[in-house]
């Protein structure tokens, strides 16, 4: 039997939307999945006291699915238009140099113009210089910082997916659709109560539904089968209580996400066993785009996050040359004014302190409890909010897996690797914090645990011409699989550094443009928006698929696409690169080699010396090593928890690989206070799997405390161990005991410093000074201060 559909899409993001819209102007049979909900306007969420209420994906199919992934955070949306519901409206394009390599051939800017074209004429974009309103105190703010800064010649205004007409007033776009103006709300990024985003339901969803598109809400795929011809997707069909059900079509357009769209590939070739010839590089290739976010509060002047779109101005870095190159971009941001609360819960000063033990979950859990009790705020002191956004081209070095056993998805991010991208641009997020009269705050993620936050996440399904290099061909077609594609950020081999909406966007029209020559045999197809003037009809088959539309037919005019603009193309960069920042930001990095016994078992798990002694009379060994990073030295010597990012190896006998287990995005904290006066802690959380899959937490600290004789040495060298079920710190303890750092150990230990971010033998020669004097210091104060109170 033939399939149902000539076309099946999956996800109406900005690759989604696009396949949809032009699939159907071609005539095809379409079919489109969608696993989260319409909004019409008005409907998005709006209570700020329960997440549970129509935020959280997790919580009856709501508007964000946040993943806390053990080496990175991500931020997605879930609902009818993808992320151009929740985004920030920005539409930019990358410098031709990023086409420059790891891109398969046929693609550059020069190539790719046209369909960037045809985006921004889709979503009507324009910088906010056009709106009647004028400009928001924060944008007018930047551009004064971008001039005290030196940097004015790399400020720009982006284009924004915005309608600038008048607030409150009614009138259809160019696809029949009714939308209003902007009224300044600055809930952008929550989503837009009163259409005035030009978001993907009010234009390429649209006219793919007025061109007779049938349309499923709340249908999450799970599974793809291939058939002969085509392919079986199945659906959990959420809005009849989780019911499956299957369609099928000749083609598939896989559009759900980078993140979604690499797991559901992962699921069907490792778990589901479906698509098994899926090239080994899938999820190879991810990319955070170098997403990172800082604040500041209490700033000189009002900077009004709540008014106006979320972004509306950027800045240009750039330093270095060749493969040292830095280059990322600097926006300024803003949040709805019932958000005042939760910046707050960011704010180091007013914030109460944290435990430094707590790990991903738990801080997540505290955040939460905390600017609940801060939602109060007066919407003045909001006024004094800023926020800070940058993205840049980070080493897309990343890997989305699932775990063997769990069958979870995790991703590997080699934050060490990305620190040159991240050490600038937490000197610029300081710079313009100092010009606002402020200094900058972190996202506690980062600032505790190093931990990233990515909202534009892309590759996990890289194109290159091979399947050894990438899972895609270079026209988005799964090698293999003939007639599944991937249209979405997963395509995008490298990171690109700006807002990514519209290189996803541009990518889909020019791959589905080739897809529909094939399938029509017409090489001469393009969309009608790009051929001359002339009325667009809906198909006339269409009203016997009415049941799953939402737009009505309608019949309107369309005028060709023009050249769009480039407002990245209007910035200088000097020759030598951008203005250096005066904000130092040096770090170091040390290597340690710790070896003990650990007893499984042992009761109670706190006797420590007793489980050691009964794992040395069993040969239960235990040791790691691991890299420890201080991405920030000044701030590491600041903070009171004194943090830095552990990575390496670690073996447990029976637990890990003979090999050892790898250990990511552990955790190192250095003479944390206690509730005793003269005692610190030195902790250590090493997240690993084991050999049978499973997620384990090495949690061990250091007592540093007077106590009879000379005891220097044994209390900074004996590391009280217990090892955990899980990468929670409330997991159940597997094996407990000692592990040592031994007297060889630590001689080659000193030779392992080494200073980061300058090149200065009198600033590497400060560093050391300044670790080992606060290091020595605390010493002094526990040892020695004590005997003088």
């Amino acid at each position: 039997m033939a399939p149902a559909y000539d076309a099946l899409v999956i996800g109406t993001g900005f690759g989604g939307a696009v396949a949809a819209c032009r699939l159907a102007q071609a005539g095809l049979s379409v079919r489109v999945l969608e696993r989260g909900l319409r909004y019409p306007k008005g409907s998005f969420p709006r209570d700020f006291e329960d997440p549970t209420n129509g935020w959280l994906w997790q919580h009856r199919q709501g508007l964000f699915d946040i993943k806390l992934l053990k080496g990175m955070s991500i931020v997605q949306s879930a609902g009818y238009g993808g992320g151009s519901l929740i985004y920030a409206n920005v539409h930019l394009r990358p410098p031709a140099e990023v086409f420059s390599s790891g891109w398969p051939e046929g693609y550059s800017r020069e190539a790719l113009d046209p369909y960037y074209d045809l985006v921004a004429h889709m979503l009507d974009v324009q910088p906010i210089t056009t709106s009647a309103r004028g400009l928001p105190t924060k944008t007018k703010r930047m551009q004064e910082v971008a001039k005290k800064l030196g940097r004015e010649a790399q400020f720009f205004h982006p284009n924004l997916a915005v309608r600038f007409a008048p607030a409150g007033e009614p009138m259809r776009n160019k696809f029949g659709v009714m939308q209003e103006g902007c009224n300044y709300c600055g809930e952008c990024d929550i989503g837009c109560n009163v259409r005035a985003k030009n978001t993907l339901d009010l234009n390429y969803l649209a006219v793919a539904e007025q061109q007779g598109a049938e349309v499923s809400t709340q249908a999450e795929v799970t599974r793809i089968e291939p058939l002969s011809p085509g392919y079986r997707v199945t659906y959990t069909d959420h809005a009849a209580a989780g019911m499956q059900r299957t369609v099928d079509a000749r083609r598939v357009f896989l559009c759900a996400g980078a993140v979604n769209t690499t797991e559901l590939l992962l699921r069907n070739r490792d778990v589901l066993g479906t698509l098994p010839e899926v090239s080994a590089r899938l999820g190879t290739r991810y990319s955070a785009n170098g997403d990172f976010l800082a604040f500041a509060f209490d700033t000189k002047e009002a900077w009004d996050p709540a008014v106006g779109p979320t972004i509306t101005t950027g800045m240009v870095v750039e330093e270095g040359t060749g493969k040292d190159k830095t280059w990322f971009l600097f926006q300024e941001g803003g949040h709805p004014v019932q958000a005042a609360g939760l910046m707050l819960a960011m704010d180091p000063d007013r914030a109460l302190s944290l435990p430094a033990d707590l790990l991903q979950r738990e801080l997540v859990k505290v955040l939460r409890a905390r600017s609940k009790e801060m939602a109060s705020i007066e919407n003045e002191r909001g006024r004094f909010q800023a926020v800070f956004l940058a993205m840049g081209r980070d080493k897309a070095n990343g890997r989305l897996s699932l775990s063997p056993v769990t069958r979870e998805l995790q991703v590997q991010w080699d934050v060490p690797a990305n620190l040159p991208l991240y050490r600038t641009q937490e000197q610029l997020c300081e710079d313009v914090a100092r010009a606002l009269g402020t200094r900058a705050a972190y996202n506690p993620l980062w600032e505790r645990l190093h931990l990233p936050v990515s909202v534009h996440n892309l590759g996990g399904c890289a194109m290159a011409e091979e399947p050894a290099y990438g899972v895609l061909d270079p026209e988005g077609q799964v090698h293999g699989y003939p007639g599944l594609y991937v249209f979405d950020g997963a395509a995008l081999p490298v990171g690109i550094g700006v807002n990514p909406s519209s290189s996803i966007a541009a990518v889909a029209e020019r791959n589905v443009e080739r897809a529909i020559r094939k399938v029509k045999n017409a090489p001469g197809w393009v969309a009608p928006e790009r051929g001359p003037a002339q009325p667009v009809r809906a198909d006339p088959s269409a009203s016997a698929r009415v049941g799953m539309r939402m737009m009505p037919v309608v019949e309107t005019a369309h005028t060709p696409v023009v050249p769009g603009t480039d407002p990245l193309g209007t910035v200088v960069i000097p020759p030598g690169g951008t203005v250096a920042s005066p904000t130092p930001v040096v770090g170091l990095r040390f290597t340690e080699r710790m070896k003990g016994h650990l007893h499984p078992g042992h009761v109670p798990a706190d006797d420590y010396a007793g489980a050691a002694r009964a794992g040395q009379r069993s040969g239960d060994v235990a040791e790691f090593v691991v890299t420890i990073t201080l991405p920030n030295l000044d701030r590491f010597l600041a903070q009171e928890s004194h943090g830095g990012i552990a990575q390496g190896t670690l073996h447990v006998k029976g637990l890990t690989p003979p090999g050892g287990a790898a250990v990511e995005n552990g955790v190192f904290n250095l003479f944390v206070d206690t509730e005793r006066f003269y005692e610190r802690r030195m902790l250590y959380l090493l997240p690993f799997t084991g050999v049978d899959g499973q997620p384990y937490l090495l949690d061990g600290y250091k007592e540093v405390c007077d106590n009879a004789g000379f005891d220097v040495w044994s209390d900074t060298s004996t590391l009280y161990t217990v090892v955990r079920r899980g990468h929670e710190r409330s997991g159940p303890v597997v094996s407990s005991g000692i592990i040592r750092l031994h007297l060889p150990d630590f001689i080659q230990q000193v030779t392992t410093f080494s200073v980061l971010g300058t090149s200065s033998p009198l600033k590497q020669a400060d560093a050391i000074r300044r670790f080992g004097g606060m290091f020595m210091g605390t010493l002094w104060d526990v040892f020695a201060r004590a005997k003088f109170d």
